[in-house]
């Protein structure tokens, strides 16, 4: 006979288990589609427009306009001036502050 702990133990290390084959199944997807679009490759005859993949690779997003210099030399101005500024240690409320105060059943007049 099981008890009710040791089963949910039980199906807790399943659940793990199988989260982990999920896990390593998406990687060897991952790994397989990176490997396949590195050795993608045509001849000079072939036409381009019936390969899905070369497709997608050469779907560009919508014309964005450019970042005037300007703009990025004061963005890059202000994160070195940003990063180059002291570093502020945070500060923590000591635990005793942080507790409440002790607080005692109303007093009963006899």
């Amino acid at each position: 006979m099981q008890t009710p702990s040791t089963q949910q133990l039980r199906s807790s290390h399943q659940g793990k288990r199988l989260w982990r084959w999920m896990l390593a199944l998406c990687a060897i997807v991952f790994a397989l589609q990176v490997l396949a679009a590195s050795s993608h490759s045509h001849d000079l005859a072939d036409q381009l427009d019936d390969c899905v993949a070369c497709q997608m690779a050469s779907h560009f997003p919508a014309d964005l306009p450019g970042t005037p210099p300007a703009l990025l030399a004061l963005f890059l101005a202000v994160a070195y001036l940003l990063a180059r500024l002291p570093a502020v240690p945070a500060r923590f409320s000591s635990p005793r502050y942080l507790i409440p105060q002790r607080q005692a059943p109303p007093c009963i007049a006899s």
